[in-house]
């Protein structure tokens, strides 16, 4: 836009742009400045020097540095804002992660409740197990009570084999006594019949001696004969009965005690196989209680491992996406924060260029009145009154060309007139200096007022574009 007075009046006047009469001031002469100069050569004068020579190749460097940030994000921007006009002219693309996240969100949630189903079958047969092990049980505790009954039975049925046994080895005993009993009566009958034999013998010799005796002494002793055999034969079948009925009992009771004694034996032979039986049985239920545990166990841990999975994918994946989104938010942020950047650096850029302008414009403007002071500055500072007021004019005529343009998403008029960047463009740090020099209005940096720009951005365009506001600004004496 086209500026009507880009120079106050005193500088038109000054400067001869106007064809009206210079008033001319009436002139100060500084006494100070009439004092002999001292013309001694300063020994840090080249180190000053050369670190100045330093400073501004540093400060060229750091402008070239920011030149080329400026076109690289130009370029970025340029390439974001074809990424931007493809995205939004797709309209059928969609963000597939958030369905893709919570596909698998639920996929993880059917796992879980297949695992719950999964556990309530395995309670069902934990239960099952738990009440087929109780029934095993009963039935092991009948089978003990059943095997300490047999075991009684057994004890008593000992005892009374301990028993016959003994009645069998009294019976024996007695058998051989009354075997003996007998062995002696026959030793004594015989030896009384041999006494009697004797005796009849000497009675026969004795009574052959007396032959007027006429007695029939052979028939008497053959009746005593047959009366001494007929008793001993009576005796004898006596003893004899009497030992085969003993016989007979002790046979007939022995063969009773030998079959309940095989009976027995059979009857303890068949206990001890069911009782191996019942060992066997019991060892493999307690070895089938064992695995069924075991399993049960692994399928609990298997479970837990495969819940604590889940729920540790679940976090994963809910990190994830917030982190996208916060990564998301970041870029947004950033490319913001370069937006703004860029359009600050343009504005600086475009005050230096007005800046540089307006002083060429300046000096190239002939001078119809000249005004020499003594003073001990070098000469080349003697455009500074000149420089500060094209300053003020310039600001005037760059806010005036700003507020003529539209106003971008990010960053807006009342934006950049508050911003850093541009207090730096109009000499200040944190405030604006009025034109006519009076009081001085104090106005909020981006840091303060928007919040946008970070302290590394704002530390990188304050050491890399130099500061305009350090100059010093004499005035005309």
């Amino acid at each position: 836009s086209p500026v009507s007075s880009p120079l106050p009046p005193a500088a038109m006047s000054c400067f001869g742009g106007v064809s009206r009469p210079c008033t001319i001031t009436p002139i100060t002469i500084n006494k100070q400045l009439l004092q002999p100069l001292r013309l001694g050569l300063d020994p840090n004068m080249q180190t000053v020097k050369y670190q100045e020579k330093e400073q501004i190749k540093t400060l060229n460097n750091k402008f070239a540095s920011s030149i080329e940030k400026v076109r690289f994000l130009e370029q970025q921007n340029k390439v974001l804002e074809t990424k931007w006009n493809f995205l939004q002219g797709q309209n059928h693309c969609r963000n597939t992660l958030t369905p893709r996240l919570e596909a698998h969100i639920g996929n993880l949630k059917k796992e879980l409740e297949a695992l719950g189903c999964n556990r309530a079958q395995l309670e069902t047969d934990l239960k099952a197990v738990l009440s087929t092990m109780d029934n095993f049980r009963s039935k092991y505790e009948d089978e003990i009570r059943l095997c300490s009954g047999m075991e009684y039975t057994f004890m008593e049925l000992k005892k009374d084999l301990d028993v016959s046994s003994l009645h069998r080895t009294e019976l024996e005993v007695k058998l051989k006594g009354l075997q003996e009993l007998m062995d002696l009566k026959k030793t004594i009958y015989e030896q009384e019949l041999e006494e009697l034999l004797t005796e009849i013998k000497d009675i026969s010799v004795v009574l052959g001696i007396d032959n007027a005796c006429k007695l029939d002494l052979s028939r008497i002793v053959e009746e005593v004969r047959a009366q001494y055999e007929a008793l001993a034969l009576r005796s004898w079948e006596e003893a004899e009965a009497l030992t085969r009925r003993k016989l007979n009992e002790g046979s007939t009771q022995s063969g009773t005690y030998g079959g309940h004694l095989l009976d027995s034996r059979r009857e303890i032979t068949d206990l001890n196989i069911q009782i191996q039986k019942l060992r066997s049985c019991i060892v493999s239920q307690k070895s089938q209680c064992l695995h069924l545990e075991e399993h049960i166990k692994e399928a609990g841990e298997h479970g837990e491992m495969a819940l604590k999975d889940a729920k540790a994918k679940l976090v994963k994946l809910e990190a994830a996406l917030q982190k996208s989104k916060e990564d998301m938010a970041h870029l947004v942020k950033e490319y913001q924060e370069l937006m703004n950047i860029k359009l600050a650096l343009d504005v600086e850029i475009l005050t230096y260029r007005k800046l540089m302008e307006g002083e060429e414009n300046s000096m190239e403007q002939p001078i119809p009145t000249v005004i020499s002071t003594v003073h001990s500055r070098p000469k080349h500072r003697k455009w500074f009154y000149s420089y500060s007021l094209v300053k003020q004019s310039v600001n005037e005529t760059f806010l005036t060309s700003l507020l003529s343009f539209p106003p971008t998403p990010a960053v807006s008029a009342s934006t950049l007139r508050n911003s850093k960047l541009f207090a730096r463009g109009t000499g200040s740090t944190n405030g604006e200096t009025k034109a006519n020099g009076g009081s001085t209005k104090i106005l909020p940096s981006r840091s303060h007022s928007e919040g946008s720009v970070t302290p590394e951005a704002d530390a990188l365009s304050t050491s890399v574009r130099p500061k305009l506001s350090s100059l010093p600004a004499e005035e005309c004496s």
